[in-house]
């Protein structure tokens, strides 16, 4: 019995000390991993740890002249890459007291810093934001550490607020596309123009505040601030990491060609009381029609080969064209063209088509007649637009019908006498009737005539009728009809939105009782189209 005890005990004895021996490789281990992993713990903040490297002066005095030693001496978790001394691309001048402070922060400072702890280890790629918002990456290639393509030299550098990586060469800052029309003085009209919408917020709760003043308010030792400019709405988030686009900046030049082009097509009639307004409509309506189309965003574009879609959600085709001759800048979230030309076509951008859906009641108005809405849902008539049209009914059996329809957005254009464009739009303009045979089986055609009212020069109504020197206009009775009414059309002053449109298009029927055999008086009109002449 007695040796089986001490056959137990030595066997617990080794038992034990075999556990123990596991247990100091195990610490061992741990400890390497954790240091490995920057999970260690540390008295000195990352301010302490930063300027008590003899290999990063430079950097140091940055955080210095920014201010941003307190930042990294609060108790907020930061990651910070810091650039040594000795590189190249490190070209900061620690003599220079006068340097720009908000450049410094933006483009060197915060460009190497991010919320939050980044250890090199058993991170195999991450996307970073950094705190000037540029995005980069962090992580493993090959059995190395890289923060974008610099490979780390030292990592994982303990402070109580975070870690410390050195990186052998400064990051390059890219401004994005809204940052880069600061910079280029080439740029000063659009950049005038587009920064005038700025409305910047501050965001207290992503803000790291600091000690409170003398009045008792929180003074913040990083404040982050939105911008909300309204052109963000029809040009893309171009102040956004996170997006990618192409963007087209006209130059100086450019923009004034342009604008004077442009402002042609929205003269507004005014009177000495109302100049100033029209004035205003001419330059808000003509910088707009500059800018909508400027930017495309990459990733909707299905093929960009062919054609770009801008983010006004206008077609271009042959975008080559667009871009010829210009001067190609990358930016962190995307690429900028600058010329000296805008080549863009007015009517694929600001001069569109104008369509009127004859079933909508608003500006339009009848006499001598009833109006019905049809729908349309086979597939023998093809072409009906939005698969509605309108029945006019002559209200009893003796009168023609007659329909009118408003137009509105009509920009303004003069012709040359030899019948070419002085300036401005000139317009086709049509009418396209819906066959009979879509109604009753013994269809007859429409004999109609039009006539277009608007605005003239002194500001009273001009009518003009269009009868086909005499003939009318007919339609065929089973198929749809697009009637040119008019060709090379130009309006004095434009109606771009105003709250009320003197531009009407008048539809009359015109069949005498005899004819009524030949032809019906009721009409079938899907649309009027003003079609911009190129």
């Amino acid at each position: 019995m007695k040796k089986q005890f001490n056959n137990i005990g030595f066997f617990l004895l080794v038992l034990l000390s075999t556990a123990f021996l596991f247990s100091s490789c195990e610490n061992e281990t741990w400890n390497e991993h954790y240091s490995e992993d920057a999970e260690l713990v540390s008295d000195q903040t990352l301010w302490d740890v930063i300027r008590t490297n003899p290999n990063l002066k430079k950097f140091a005095w940055a955080l210095k002249k920014t201010g941003y030693d307190k930042n990294l001496s609060n108790s907020q978790m930061y990651t910070v890459w810091a650039p040594v001394d000795s590189a190249s691309t490190n070209n900061i001048d620690t003599t220079n007291n006068s340097v720009d402070n908000i450049i410094l922060t933006k483009e060197y400072v915060k460009n190497h810093i991010s919320r939050y702890k980044y250890s090199a280890s058993g991170i195999k790629s991450a996307k970073i934001t950094l705190l000037n918002n540029k995005v980069t990456t962090f992580g493993m290639k090959g059995t190395d550490y890289y923060f974008a393509d610099n490979r780390i030299l030292s990592k994982n550098l303990v402070a109580s607020n975070g870690l410390l990586h050195v990186i052998g060469r400064k990051l390059p800052f890219f401004d994005n596309l809204w940052e880069y029309l600061s910079k280029d003085t080439r740029l000063d009209s659009i950049r005038t123009y587009l920064y005038s919408f700025d409305k910047i917020t501050f965001d207290p709760v992503r803000s790291t505040p600091g000690d409170v003043n003398e009045d008792g308010e929180t003074v913040y030792i990083d404040s982050v601030l939105y911008n909300s400019n309204k052109m963000f709405s029809l040009l893309g988030k171009l102040e956004r990491e996170d997006s990618t686009y192409t963007a087209i900046w006209p130059t100086n030049a450019a923009w004034k060609t342009s604008y004077q082009k442009i402002k042609e097509y929205y003269r507004y009639y005014s009177t000495a009381s109302t100049k100033y307004t029209a004035d205003t409509l001419q330059r808000n309506y003509t910088r707009l029609a500059l800018v909508q189309d400027l930017v495309f965003s990459n990733t909707i574009q299905k093929n960009p080969n062919d054609s770009l879609v801008s983010t006004a959600k206008n077609v271009f085709y042959n975008p080559q064209t667009l871009i010829a001759g210009a001067q190609k800048v990358t930016a962190s979230n995307g690429v900028a063209y600058i010329t000296d030309e805008l080549k863009y076509n007015h009517w694929q951008s600001w001069n569109k088509k104008i369509l009127v859906e004859a079933e909508k009641s608003k500006g339009r108005t009848n006499t001598w007649s009833n109006l019905y809405e049809r729908s349309y849902s086979g597939n023998t008539y093809t072409g009906i637009s939005g698969k509605k049209y309108i029945e006019v009914i002559s209200s009893t059996t003796s009168v023609n019908p007659t329909v009118q329809f408003e137009i509105p957005d009509i920009l303004s254009g003069k012709m040359n006498p030899d019948k070419t464009i002085a300036y401005g739009a000139a317009y086709n303009i049509y009418c396209v009737f819906v066959p009979h045979s879509i109604r009753t089986a013994s269809p007859k055609p429409n004999k109609v005539k039009f006539s277009i009212l608007y605005n003239g020069e002194t500001g009273k109504v001009v009518t003009v009728n269009y009868d086909n020197n005499g003939l009318s206009y007919t339609t065929d009775k089973n198929q749809l009809t697009k009637v040119l009414i008019a060709s090379n059309v130009t309006f004095p002053f434009s109606e771009k939105g105003l709250d009320s449109y003197s531009v009407k298009v008048k539809v009359n029927s015109n069949v005498s009782a005899k004819e009524t055999v030949e032809f019906t008086r009721d009409l079938l009109i899907d649309c009027v189209i003003l079609e911009p002449v190129q």
